[in-house]
């Protein structure tokens, strides 16, 4: 509500006026704030609360200056939308509690580090002496603020997050639903449901492979509608959520939606001297594009290559009205230049310490890796068939009509000589929302906008299967990761597009718009309803049944504590853990118990579950991140030295050369090592701090 002035003088051309991004914006300020202003006085509660009175302050001086304020039916429709969302996956969240398996314990790792760290970056809870000066942490800095100034605990917060996180990714997609279509709120709901609430076709393939075929799966119903490109990750909205890692990925989902909304505003101004209302406006979404990176570096180059293009349109729009070719060159220029260096000047802080080592460039896609058409059909097929029902429809000539198939063909020859199959699909798709989008802009309505999505979309795909970020993954699964994360925004731009070309399909049935030939005909109206509800039908499959699945596996008693599971799991581990959240303040190094394959376990759940940083996490994700592999298979040996070696003096020369001041012995570590426990009861050197199936020692200052 904070920001809701904000959003409206950035989203002043909206039916809702910006309300719908109100609270994601609201969220990122207060992250940035209270970022910024640590550098000063550390990031604390009272930064905090700084940060969000000095929102108050610029939204009350903008109200009283502007008295921007929205309707009462948008405030309470979007609020309503909000809860909806917010209820719906906090019940969800209340039967899948635990902050357990898969990656959860990096996720929940990474926020307690934020949540327990004074200053920036913060400390790696996993590599001792190392800082998150490697990775994007913003998405958990945007949670950990929140949680911080209301003093949740953090097992508590990783799961309101989910449940956060998934109520403002489906208001903002109704938000952008209602302003392409001026208002209307069942569109806003229709493309809610399309981006948060719908599955892939594999779902539909897996419910029959499973319950119809009685077919054994290694890994459950949901986990396939994730890996349908073979070697590939092919993750959607309500597949992320229902997994339940708090990935980046997920976090900055209304992040990414925020932008759209600010852009769609923008896009909408006509015959306006400046592409920003005013000064605050201009800095509002710089600060917003700009917090991409440092959330998921993956969503910065696509949206600021949107943000270019909606400049581009603006300007050539410009250009049309005034024909001041030279004055539309220096405003694009400008604005280019003023976004650019806007979007990473108030970030510099994190640049100048960001260091990342996993990614070595850029490599070619080799032919037999490619994605084929049957599994892009299966992941994207409701939404190609709205999308090419209503480009198609925009062919009104046959000429037009004719070129589209001269075009289909070339593409097809194109797909055989490159050994690029989706040539066939996307490059038609491409040329002719180009084509369109181009056309569109002197009037720049909502259909241009759903255009440049759709020619956004079709370019991304089409780079994935030429080229891919070199990470350490290498072989069939080079490209795994480039998939995965840019396939993440086609589900966004896709399902958008979708839901208006349905939006303008039915206008053109009932004849608003004139007659149009795909849709003419009662037979033909008939079999395209059909095959349109067909793939509703099948795409709803997975939402449902994984839903019911995934809560059935895990059996769990609702709750909200993510650490409720360990009770039953090591009841010494939730004893003691719970006594180093409650007793231990500021980064302590506390040892544990560490493998050189010890990724995906029940390793590192003592520094997962504090944020204290260890000598050694989860090995394969430190090496994954750029770590130097001699470093850490040195750390493996070396904790497993202090645990089993009678040496007093190697003991100690060890914990001083990583900083240990905690050495925690529970069943995991007397289990993984042959521990000597001689050592650690020297008074001279240790003092126990705690005492029960748990055994924790503290060294002791001056040894």
């Amino acid at each position: 509500m904070l920001s809701i002035p904000l959003a409206g003088n950035a989203g002043n051309r909206l039916a809702d006026g910006g309300v719908s991004a109100a609270k994601t914006l609201g969220i990122i300020l207060v992250a940035y704030f209270s970022w910024i202003l640590s550098y000063i006085w550390g990031f604390n509660r009272a930064t905090i609360l700084i940060a969000v009175l000095v929102l108050c302050l610029l939204s009350a001086g903008l109200y009283w200056k502007k008295k921007i304020f929205p309707e009462r039916r948008v405030l309470l429709i979007n609020e309503l939308v909000f809860l909806a969302g917010f209820f719906f996956f906090l019940l969800v969240r209340v039967h899948l509690p635990e902050i357990y398996m898969h990656e959860k314990f990096m996720d929940f790792a990474f926020l307690n580090a934020v949540i327990r760290t004074s200053s920036f970056p913060p400390v790696d809870p996993w590599f001792a002496g190392g800082f998150l000066d490697f990775y994007y942490y913003f998405g958990y800095l945007s949670v950990g603020a929140l949680g911080k100034l209301s003093a949740v605990k953090p097992a508590l917060l990783f799961n309101l997050a989910i449940a956060l996180t998934f109520a403002l990714s489906f208001n903002l997609f109704f938000g952008i639903g209602y302003n392409l279509t001026h208002g209307k709120i069942r569109y806003g709901l229709l493309t809610a449901g399309s981006g948060m609430l719908l599955g892939n076709l594999q779902g539909l393939i897996e419910f029959v492979s499973m319950y119809v075929l009685k077919e054994q799966v290694s890994r459950g119903y949901y986990w396939s509608s994730s890996r349908v490109i073979p070697f590939t990750i092919n993750e959607f909205p309500y597949f992320t959520f229902i997994h339940g890692d708090l990935h980046s990925h997920m976090l900055t989902i209304p992040f990414q939606l925020l932008i759209l909304v600010f852009l769609l505003s923008i896009y909408f101004r006509k015959n306006e001297h400046s592409i920003f209302e005013n000064s605050l406006a201009f800095i509002t979404f710089s600060i917003a594009l700009g917090f991409l990176f440092p959330s998921n570096s993956w969503d910065f180059p696509v949206y600021f290559g949107l943000t270019l293009s909606v400049i581009f349109a603006f300007y050539f729009g410009h250009y049309i009205q005034k024909k001041n070719f030279f004055g539309s060159i220096a405003g694009f220029s400008g604005a280019v230049i003023l976004v650019s260096v806007f979007s990473f000047l108030p970030y510099l802080p994190f640049y100048l310490s960001f260091s990342p080592q996993a990614a070595e460039g850029f490599d070619f896609v080799v032919p037999e890796l490619r994605t084929t058409i049957d599994k892009f059909l299966i992941l994207f097929g409701l939404f190609l068939f709205l999308i090419f029902s209503f480009l198609v429809t925009r062919l009104d000539s046959r000429r037009k009509i004719g070129f589209f198939i001269l075009l289909v063909g070339v593409s097809a020859l194109f797909s055989v000589i490159w050994a690029i199959p989706l040539l066939v699909v996307l490059l038609p798709m491409l040329a002719l929302s180009l084509f369109l989008f181009l056309g569109d802009l002197p009037e720049r309505n909502s259909t241009g906008f759903v255009y440049l999505l759709i020619a956004t979309a079709a370019f991304i795909a089409i780079l994935c299967e030429v080229i891919f970020l070199d990470d350490p993954l290498s072989g069939e699964y080079a490209r795994m990761n480039t998939v995965f994360k840019f396939y993440i925004h086609l589900w966004i731009f896709l399902a958008i597009a979708a839901s208006y070309s349905y939006y303008e399909l039915r206008s053109f049935s009932r004849g608003e718009f004139g007659s149009r030939g795909l849709l003419k005909g009662t037979s033909v109206k008939k079999a395209w309803t059909a095959v349109l509800v067909l793939l509703v039908v099948s795409c709803s499959f997975f939402p449902v049944v994984s839903t019911c699945t995934r809560i059935n596996e895990m059996n769990a008693e609702p709750s909200l504590d993510g650490m409720e599971y360990m009770m039953e799991l090591d009841r010494g581990d939730y004893n003691a853990i719970k006594w180093m959240q409650e007793n231990i303040t500021g980064s302590p190094v506390v040892l544990e118990a560490a493998e050189d394959d010890g990724g995906y376990s029940y390793m590192s759940r003592v520094s997962a579950n504090t944020g204290l940083p260890t000598v050694l996490g989860w090995a394969r994700h430190e090496r994954f991140w750029g770590r130097n592999h001699k470093e850490v298979e040195k750390r493996v040996k070396d904790v497993r030295s202090i645990y089993s070696t009678g040496d007093e003096k190697k003991t100690m020369e060890l914990m001083d050369k990583y900083n240990v001041s905690y050495v925690y012995i529970g069943k995991l570590e007397r289990k993984t090592y042959s521990v000597k426990l001689d050592k650690f009861e020297n008074e001279t050197y240790f003092e126990p701090v705690y005492r029960d199936t748990v055994t924790i020692y503290k060294l002791k200052k001056g040894t």
